[in-house]
């Protein structure tokens, strides 16, 4: 990669220990490309046409190259389940705002995995992450090969007149991006080709209940925590289902305080300490804490900005985070999955200093000692026995940590472009953009997020099985009691009970709060 660019894509050229740069759109763009700035000299390449018969979002019909006419156009590739295509998405939105109908953004979902190819799915996705632009399914990749794109996510810029202008490969700034339109307008209002139309706008509209998009749960002795991670706040209930406190309004914020006025930016994961409860704010980059006498909210870690830095280490409110996703209470240590860093870090609640614990930061599925094993975007941690557990999405793969021994082996999963729907011995198995775990009895629960299923692995015999089937992008899960699991239901808008004698799901209904729909 590039020392200008703001973090690693990912691309289809990563190997499981090694990444080469695909420097990546077509060959005639290719020849023209800067590669110092990840961006290309004005060419005479033609955008190609959108393909037909394919579905769109966000519109009330598709989008045809004859619209954009007159309009600079952002075309952004990029596929569910990316945290580095999830961090572009505020950018693409304040883009918008700052230009209004002269930019037209548009979103095509190249998917990497095959469950990101199913428009239910992929309308899920948009919802969660309040995707306004339009967005086009290309299941077949027939842009992502005729562009001769390798990463996620890459964007190419095409002036009024349909002109390929420039490409931008992995995470970018929006100053580079701000840059580069302003430059292309400017010069199309001089040649007189700014004339931009309205486009057939039609926004999905979001069934709304109680909950959106629930991202995590947590359970403790008295307790149960869900994030509501579409809405932006914390929900704490009882062991009945009993809704007690509302932490968080519904607007995107950072805000400390009492819990009425605190404010959350996607809220996801979620642990229980004495009195406490930790949260990690995925969308302010930080760490932050709840009182559970008072509902008061703080800051544990994080400056609230987001930031690559592998090696991150210090006092933890002046270590800036990237995307921490999943939480584990162990002792006085909190272990973070830090999802944009491809890493573990660690959080010392008696000294509060903070470090980037394990992985190199490259995205992969290497073991070894933990300064030189690699991850794939961290998303699920559990514990027992000296052992963390982690589910590792991007590799559709569960990692184990040995705490005392210092060193990550792979559980079950191969490599970056290895996943399925698989039972049987755990070499064997296959999970698909797994998110969730949770331990019980010498058995791990997992959230198989693309699979829209909870599986078990049983730890004994080394064999994994299928316990449920047909949900919404599940993607967090905690122990309510030796028989039920409780399910972040995440696309679905609800929390289901999992009754692990029989093998069957119910919504777990919230007393004091409508039903989901």
């Amino acid at each position: 990669m590039s020392p200008n660019h703001d973090s690693f894509p990912c691309t289809r050229a990563w190997t499981d220990r090694n990444w080469r740069p695909g420097w990546l759109i077509r060959a005639a763009l290719v020849a023209a490309l800067t590669l110092s700035a990840c961006q290309a000299h004005p060419t005479t390449e033609r955008a190609l046409p959108f393909p037909k018969g394919e579905h769109w979002f966000n519109v009330s019909r598709p989008v045809t190259r004859r619209m954009l006419a007159g309009r600079v156009t952002l075309l952004d590739f990029f596929t569910p389940g990316c945290i580095n295509c999830m961090h572009m998405i505020p950018v693409l939105a304040a883009l918008m705002r700052h230009f209004g109908p002269d930019l037209a953004v548009i979103s095509i979902d190249s998917p990497k995995f095959t469950a990101s190819a199913n428009p239910n799915d992929l309308r899920s996705f948009i919802l969660d992450f309040h995707i306004q632009e339009p967005v086009l399914d290309d299941p077949r990749l027939t842009l992502w090969n005729g562009y001769g794109i390798e990463a996620w996510p890459t964007f190419i810029l095409v002036n009024p007149k349909g002109d390929l202008i420039s490409a931008f490969v992995g995470e970018t700034s929006y100053r580079r991006l701000e840059g580069a339109i302003s430059r292309i307008i400017t010069r199309a209002q001089k040649a007189g080709t700014l004339a931009p139309r309205p486009l057939p706008l039609d926004p999905l509209a979001p069934a709304r209940g109680l909950l959106f998009a629930p991202g995590k749960v947590a359970v403790s002795g008295q307790w149960v925590a869900v994030s509501d991670s579409g809405d932006n706040r914390i929900l704490l209930l009882n062991r009945a289902g009993r809704l007690l406190e509302t932490i968080g309004t519904k607007q995107p914020g950072y805000r400390n305080g009492a819990g009425g006025q605190a404010a959350f930016n996607n809220p996801q994961g979620l642990a229980f300490g004495p009195g406490v409860l930790y949260v990690a704010d995925a969308g302010n980059n930080a760490i932050r804490a709840i009182d559970l006498s008072t509902f008061r909210v703080t800051t544990l870690a994080g400056t609230g900005h987001r930031a690559y830095d592998v090696d991150g280490a210090g006092p933890a409110p002046s270590i800036p985070l990237n995307s921490p996703w999943a939480l584990e209470k162990v002792g006085n240590t909190l272990w973070i999955a830090m999802a944009g860093e491809h890493q573990i870090w660690k959080l010392d609640l008696a000294s509060d200093r903070i470090e980037a614990w394990a992985g190199t930061g490259a995205e992969g599925i290497g073991n070894g000692p933990r300064r030189v094993a690699t991850f794939a975007q961290p998303s699920g941690l559990a514990y027992h026995a000296g052992r963390l557990y982690d589910a590792d999405p991007e590799s559709s793969s569960i990692r184990v940590l040995d705490l005392r021994r210092g060193s990550v082996e792979t559980l079950v999963g191969r490599g970056l472009f290895s996943w399925g729907f698989k039972n049987g011995p755990r070499a064997q198995a296959r999970f698909q953009h797994d998110q969730g775990l949770a331990y019980l009895n010498h058995c791990l629960y997992v959230a198989d997020t693309f699979n829209n299923a909870i599986r078990k692995v049983d730890l004994r015999s080394g064999k994994v099985s299928t316990l449920a089937t047909g949900l919404d992008l599940p993607s967090g899960l905690a122990v309510l009691n030796p028989n039920t699991l409780l399910i972040a239901d995440t696309g679905a808008n609800r929390v289901l009970a999992l009754d692990l004698r029989t093998d069957t799901t119910r919504i777990w209904p919230i007393q004091g709060a409508p039903p989901p729909r």
